[in-house]
């Protein structure tokens, strides 16, 4: 482990050496995890685990950098269950870098009216339900979570194209968890709006 940990600190300091973002994830996808993840892979195979393990946690968090979620939110949990540490550089555990990493990326997802599963209602899951996260994070995925029901194909939110009531209702609740959850969770708008939606679909049917 030594010796791969000063072979570790050679790359990392190889890879500050790129100037453009872009250039990282390539080396990044095309040498530093074909290189490291065999490593990490045979580590966990032989269940006799290091309390830190720095290759495990640079992997998993390139992993997220070229956008390999299944395989960085796989090793992310095992981080999780091992107790592994997270890189220096990230200041906070696991579950919250996690989070916001999946987070940003569905924002940016469905902003483009692109799928966001089955990434989003995994950790959403775990957000909801396993960690124990600031109020704030969970609001937004809860907040998210009722957008994304909202949301037409162009990734716009409309409650006024909505017609199916329980998709409406659903939302609602959602958004109405994120209110509870954090007092800035700027819901109120599009509740209403919801609300109008809901009442109109009433009106209709009443006809």
């Amino acid at each position: 482990m030594h010796l791969q940990l000063v072979e570790l600190d050679t790359d990392l300091k190889r890879l500050k050496g790129f100037a453009r973002i872009a250039d990282k994830v390539i080396h990044k996808r095309d040498v530093l995890l074909p290189k490291w993840v065999p490593i990490v892979d045979e580590y966990l195979s032989k269940k006799e685990y290091a309390s830190d393990n720095p290759i495990f946690a640079y992997c998993v968090v390139w992993l997220f950098d070229i956008g390999n979620f299944e395989r960085a939110i796989e090793l992310a949990l095992r981080a999780i269950e091992l107790d592994q540490p997270t890189p220096p550089k990230i200041k906070r555990g696991w579950p919250g870098f996690l989070s916001d990493t999946v987070f940003d990326w569905c924002q940016d997802q469905s902003e483009k009216g692109r799928s966001v599963e089955p990434y989003f209602s995994q950790v959403f899951e775990l957000v909801v339900h396993r960690w124990k996260l600031p109020e704030k994070v969970t609001a937004k995925y809860y907040k998210f979570a009722g957008l994304a029901l909202l949301r037409d194909k162009n990734g716009d939110v409309k409650p006024s194209h909505i017609g199916d009531l329980q998709a409406l209702q659903q939302a609602d609740a959602y958004l109405a968890k994120a209110a509870e959850l954090h007092k800035h969770a700027q819901v109120k708008t599009i509740r209403n709006k919801i609300e109008m939606r809901i009442r109109a679909l009433a009106d209709l049917q009443a006809q």
